[in-house]
């Protein structure tokens, strides 16, 4: 927090992450029609941005408010898409889809509400990193229908999901008590 927050748009960082968010249709447009190489080179494609979109903003100090929410979002909408296409085709059951979705749209809302009132953007912490990238993987393995690999993720990704909800619940909560108890 002692850090001089930037506002800047415009960095490498947040252009990857919109490249991310622009990725997402051809993504479900190519699970619709099962083609798998083409999912597989998106996947691919997705996977080396998000990682080189934190490096290059940490190692050019391109981190930014704007990329706190970025980063994330493409993370979110993606999966959340392509969850949602997998049900569409009678691959992934509703309840799985009702919980992730359900949780990134809370926490998405509880962001805004954070941001709107306090002025203030909480970046991911290290649950909800790792969740993201265990959803990935979870739903790559959908994707490929992956069977083995498809059970011990959801019960991982489940798991992490509820866990990753306490700890921004909480840290919303101390949030809000920080906030209040400055007005």
């Amino acid at each position: 927090m002692n850090q001089e927050k930037s506002f800047r748009f415009l960095t490498i960082p947040n252009l990857i992450s919109i490249f991310r968010i622009l990725l997402i249709v051809p993504l479900a447009l190519y699970i619709w029609h099962s083609n798998l190489k083409m999912i597989f080179i998106l996947v691919l494609i997705a996977i080396i941005s998000d990682f080189f979109d934190g490096i290059i903003a940490r190692r050019f100090n391109q981190i930014s408010e704007w990329g706190k929410i970025l980063d994330p979002l493409a993370d979110k909408l993606a999966i959340g898409t392509v969850l949602i296409v997998l049900f569409l085709k009678q691959q992934v059951p509703l309840w799985i889809v009702i919980i992730i979705v359900g949780r990134d749209v809370v926490i998405v809302l509880t962001g805004f509400f954070i941001a709107k009132k306090y002025r203030f953007i909480a970046s991911s912490n290290f649950i909800g990193k790792v969740t993201a990238n265990v959803l990935a993987v979870m739903v790559v393995s959908y994707i490929f229908n992956i069977d083995v690999l498809k059970k011990i993720m959801t019960l991982l990704a489940i798991f992490l999901v509820f866990l990753s909800s306490y700890s921004y619940l909480k840290r919303f909560i101390m949030i809000n008590k920080a906030g209040e108890d400055s007005l």
